[in-house]
């Protein structure tokens, strides 16, 4: 926020209109924007900081910790070769099962292609065995109330008779049928476990000369996460710093001790100089501190 725009807003305020939402909000952006501003020039600025008495204790934890992220890094690096060369070295073991195995397999996805085409046709078979059932129930219900009824129409009952007996003849074969289809659906489930257990066996034995890949692979993925995660809490702590050694010389810029740090990184610290007025006047505006440029900011 500009000082024009803030003088327009304290109008607009001074007529009831204000979002003191909207302020806060951008307060809190524009804030975050200059802590990041602030370890950026602190990134940039430390190395030249030694004989600054002030900033003596960030300096050297910075020196400390700058070698254990170098430190970290070599070894995550060292680690991420041995990882792939295992992964090639893993690679060239599982092109090997894949040649040794490639009969197996494709005498096994055959059983199975087999298998699934007998099973459409059992659950064809059984939707057309319940359908019938339904037809036979329904003709015996019409059975049975005739007989309650005492009805003589024997050229009826004779038909629904003849009906019934179609069906059950009909639904006798559909259950043979289906008998016969879960028996060759077997002796294939069979045959591909077989089939399963030999290919199995193959990679069983190449997975054994694999192991070592393996095991190198996973000592050197633990080796990167716990790498990864000490270069984390270095990272954070050395973040902490720079915005500390940021910090100091964005408000000491004009001290002899920072001088030629700032006139280095004037542009920057115009910026930083910017945000913070800024944050100071969306405060203001939002109700949380008193005008710019007085006591209370």
């Amino acid at each position: 926020m500009t000082r024009s725009r803030y003088l327009i807003a304290r109008l607009f305020q001074s007529f009831g209109m204000s979002s003191v939402g909207r302020r806060s909000t951008d307060a809190a952006a524009e804030l975050h924007l200059l802590r990041e501003a602030e370890e950026i020039l602190g990134r940039l600025s430390w190395k030249s900081l030694e004989e600054l008495d002030d900033l003596s204790v960030e300096y050297w934890n910075l020196r400390k910790l700058s070698k254990e992220f170098s430190s970290l890094t070599e070894e995550i690096q060292r680690a991420s070769q041995t990882l792939q060369i295992s992964h090639d070295e893993r690679a060239e073991l599982l092109e090997k099962v894949v040649d040794s195995t490639k009969d197996l397999v494709a005498d096994r996805e055959e059983f199975i292609e087999n298998s699934e085409r007998l099973n459409s046709e059992r659950d064809a078979i059984v939707r057309e065995a319940r359908s019938v059932k339904r037809r036979y129930d329904g003709f015996k219900a019409k059975l049975d109330v005739l007989a309650e009824e005492g009805s003589n129409d024997q050229e009826k009952i004779g038909e629904t008779e003849k009906q019934l007996s179609e069906l059950k003849t009909r639904f006798a074969k559909l259950k043979t049928k289906r008998n016969e289809l879960s028996s060759r659906i077997k002796e294939l489930d069979d045959t591909i476990e077989k089939k399963d257990d030999s290919i199995e066996a193959r990679r069983k034995d190449l997975r054994a000369e694999a192991l070592d890949s393996y095991q190198s692979i996973g000592k050197a993925n633990r080796d990167i996460s716990t790498c990864r995660a000490k270069l984390g809490i270095v990272e954070k702590e050395m973040s902490s710093l720079f915005c500390e050694i940021g910090h100091y010389i964005a408000i000491k810029s004009n001290h002899e001790s920072c001088r030629k740090v700032a006139q280095e990184n004037r542009g920057l610290i115009h910026q930083m100089d910017a945000l913070r007025d800024s944050v100071n006047m969306n405060n203001h505006l939002a109700g949380r501190t008193g005008p710019p440029g007085s006591p209370a900011d």
